[in-house]
């Protein structure tokens, strides 16, 4: 093979290299539409977003079910207002459930976040106390299994409601844990 192929050869391969890496710019990206690996639901009504919602994973691990039927359902998620004026959380409902509650402050100040839920564990729960809401479900009427989601309705003084599939969170401490 001649000098001169080995150069047409060459000269060929860089233009296909420069015309592949020069394929994309300007264009969308196939990672800008993808939704992160947070276990969570996330949403917005109005200026709330709602991020990571779960189901806390109560329980050892030991039974396919996280809450038995009848049992009260702890919510976790993060509430993030990004407007000027605050609006409250000021309830929680599901057709899983034959009621719900918000317990303390449920207002989101302007552009503020609250952290809704204490964890997992009794522990997170002590040290988590005075800087959060609760939100549960009571009078559960299924089991709720790792691995499904369930509907919820939060509703907001001002923005309304927020109609979520919630799943059940990962666990923490030893069951988090591969042996």
């Amino acid at each position: 093979m001649s000098l001169a192929r080995y150069g047409a050869l060459g000269a060929a391969a860089l233009g296909l290299c420069i015309a592949l890496t020069g394929c994309s710019a300007g264009q969308v990206t196939q990672t800008a539409n993808q939704a992160s690996a947070v276990n969570g639901y996330t949403g917005r009504a109005g200026t709330i977003e709602v991020r990571n919602a779960s189901f806390a994973f109560a329980g050892q691990g030991t039974t396919d079910a996280v809450y038995r039927t009848g049992q009260t359902a702890q919510l976790n998620m993060t509430l993030v207002n990004v407007a000027a004026a605050a609006d409250q959380l000021v309830s929680v409902s599901s057709p899983v459930s034959a009621g719900g509650a918000v317990q303390g402050d449920g207002t989101i100040g302007g552009y503020r976040a609250v952290k809704v839920g204490n964890g997992d564990t009794e522990s997170d729960s002590a040290a988590q106390s005075d800087r959060t809401i609760s939100v549960t479900l009571t009078g559960l009427n299924q089991d709720i299994k790792p691995g499904l989601t369930y509907p919820v309705v939060l509703t907001f003084k001002n923005a309304g409601p927020l109609s979520a599939s919630l799943p059940v969170g990962y666990p923490t401490g030893d069951l988090a844990e591969r042996k």
